[in-house]
């Protein structure tokens, strides 16, 4: 099979993480017509593959393994998509994109401490439109790599991340899931004990081994649409070593706008914040407030639930199309045919 549209897909890479990526992945071949390439196995020892594969420990020894040669990667325009360049197959022989019409990464994550990465990346075929997820990330990335980049966000499919049906109200009154401020994490835990109210939140580091990442998905959806609340913070809050120099939009808040949840907490200080949700779309919470100051919060938000909900659902109604992954494979379909996308 040759020609139409390829998206590079790695199936063994798991993980709470790639439930979005698979998404993105299922909506490129989705609205292209084309077909997913799994990244072949390096038919290596179960234990060397669990140690030396991308974004593990020992990943750079994985270079010392024999090369795969690609041989059906034909393609008019070949999509890889990554969480993290570190994810990228670099066990591919050198000309695995040689029958592609166009190339187009397109990156999750894009920080600072993966510049060497990203280089490496660059480096190892012909990239002909680098795209990251962070708006605020392009200045840094061109900088530091000499090419030109472009920034579509992150989304989520509309099939998995809606809203209550009409007139049904959440059951979980907080919720909280991956990076958490401890302070705020206490006092909803308080408060929730004292009311008689549920708050869910993560405790696990992980899958249980065989799940795939988009029943997960489908988990986390359910709980955030049952959820009056959810906690969201920026990255430079909760994990300062992860970025430096600019304020990052994960896909948790998207998550949370497609399933009409209120979050409270602390936006991401990128001025496309409020070009996506509007306004004061977080409720804030002071990162240093007091104990009796968050309880005190926490009561006014919890009096206020169903005004805030509502105004959640105006918005969700208003935009829920410009959050969607299918308006992100149309916008890059749109750099892929624009010649001075890939300038630079």
């Amino acid at each position: 099979m040759t020609g139409g549209d390829v998206v590079l897909t790695n199936p063994r890479m798991v993980g709470f993480q790639y439930g979005m990526q698979r998404d993105f992945e299922a909506e490129i071949v989705r609205l292209t017509g084309g077909r997913l390439y799994p990244v072949p196995d390096r038919g290596l020892h179960p234990l060397v593959e669990r140690y030396t594969h991308p974004n593990t420990r020992y990943a750079s020894l994985g270079q010392l393994v024999p090369k795969h040669a690609v041989d059906d990667l034909a393609a008019d325009a070949l999509w890889v998509v990554l969480m993290g360049p570190e994810d990228f197959p670099f066990w591919f022989h050198r000309g695995w994109d040689r029958t592609a019409g166009r190339t187009v990464l397109y990156l999750f994550d894009s920080f600072e401490a993966q510049v060497p990465q990203i280089r490496k990346l660059q480096s190892a075929g012909r990239w002909d439109v680098l795209v990251t997820s962070f708006p605020a990330a392009v200045p840094m990335l061109e900088r530091e790599t000499g090419r030109r980049w472009h920034a579509i966000p992150q989304g989520v499919i509309a099939d998995r991340f809606h809203p209550l049906p009409a007139g049904d109200e959440p059951v979980i009154a907080f919720s909280s899931y991956g990076r958490r401020w401890p302070p705020l994490h206490d006092a909803v835990r308080d408060f929730c004990r004292r009311h008689r109210l549920h708050y869910d939140y993560t405790v696990a580091a992980g899958l249980q081994p065989g799940t795939d990442p988009r029943d997960n998905y489908d988990i986390l959806a359910w709980h955030l649409r049952q959820s009056w609340f959810t906690v969201g913070w920026p990255v430079e809050l909760t994990n300062p070593k992860r970025v430096r120099t600019f304020s990052p939009i994960t896909c948790r808040w998207f998550e949370a706008a497609a399933t009409g949840a209120v979050v409270i907490g602390g936006p991401p200080a990128d001025p496309a914040f409020d070009e996506l949700f509007g306004p004061g779309f977080v409720e804030p919470i002071s990162p240093n407030a007091t104990a009796d100051e968050l309880i005190k919060r926490l009561d006014e938000l919890w009096e206020r639930r169903r005004e805030l909900r509502a105004d959640r659902l105006r918005r969700h109604r208003e935009r829920w199309h410009t959050w969607t992954w299918e308006a992100r494979v149309r916008q890059m379909q749109t750099l892929l045919q624009t010649p001075h996308a890939t300038a630079g």
